[in-house]
């Protein structure tokens, strides 16, 4: 009797102590794996290599399957040229050419994005303005992401593109720009990209025809110059 309870006593013991090795005989840690690890709960069925996160208690996640997973979202390319030639006019901004979107939160067919969990994001909008021939006034660009649930603007941003007479501009250059920002977003609405050509009244027709353009073009080669991501940050 008094053996098993000896055993009983170390068994109940060494764990508390043991380092488990793994491949090797000199474990350093209480697990210590001289070799690769698979998780196979972290698998995702979207050939993505995603990051691997802690919750609170330790336990391992990633987006593939959580939603609520921090980690990139959504990365998606204009498909075509924009023409902005009207005037306080919103274009809807289809970013029908898609490089990643893990829960496909983006319509490519309504130019809709539905985020499938709250949160607050990051989100990021590179893209160049050609095409514009206006000698008389510059032209005001209004960009941003809009919330289509409430009709308001949730991420905005003016940009100035120079008309051609000012000395350093010449007719029809390429001018790039960026945003990028925080924003909490909901579960519960829908929104789009969107973008104005100008939103002065006083322009007249023939000086807004800028051009939001796919791609950037020069005699060294060209680039894919309009890209949208979105992140979820927390």
């Amino acid at each position: 009797m008094k053996n098993i309870i000896t055993v009983a006593l170390l068994l109940f013991i060494l764990p508390v102590f043991a380092q488990v090795g793994i491949n090797t005989t000199s474990p350093t840690k209480e697990v210590d794996i001289d070799g690769g690890l698979r998780v196979r709960e972290l698998t995702n069925t979207k050939s993505l290599t995603l990051p691997v996160h802690s919750l609170p208690d330790g336990t391992l996640i990633n987006a593939a399957i959580n939603k609520d997973t921090p980690g990139l979202r959504f990365i998606g390319f204009l498909g075509s040229n924009l023409e902005l030639d009207q005037d306080q006019t919103f274009y809807d901004i289809n970013l029908n050419e898609e490089l990643v979107d893990l829960f496909d939160e983006y319509d490519t067919s309504t130019s809709l994005y539905t985020p499938v969990s709250n949160g607050t994001y990051k989100v990021e909008m590179d893209f160049d303005i050609g095409g514009f021939t206006g000698t008389s006034t510059d032209l005001d660009i209004l960009i941003g992401m809009w919330d289509n649930t409430d009709n308001r603007w949730v991420l905005r941003r003016t940009f100035k593109h120079r008309d051609i007479l000012s000395d350093e501009f010449a007719s029809a250059r390429q001018e790039s720009y960026g945003i990028a920002n925080y924003i909490d977003l909901d579960s519960t609405h829908v929104y789009r990209f969107r973008i104005i050509g100008t939103y002065d009244s006083s322009v007249s027709s023939s000086d807004y025809d800028g051009i939001l353009l796919r791609s950037n073009t020069g005699g060294t080669g060209s680039s894919i110059s309009t890209s949208f991501s979105i992140e979820k940050v927390k």
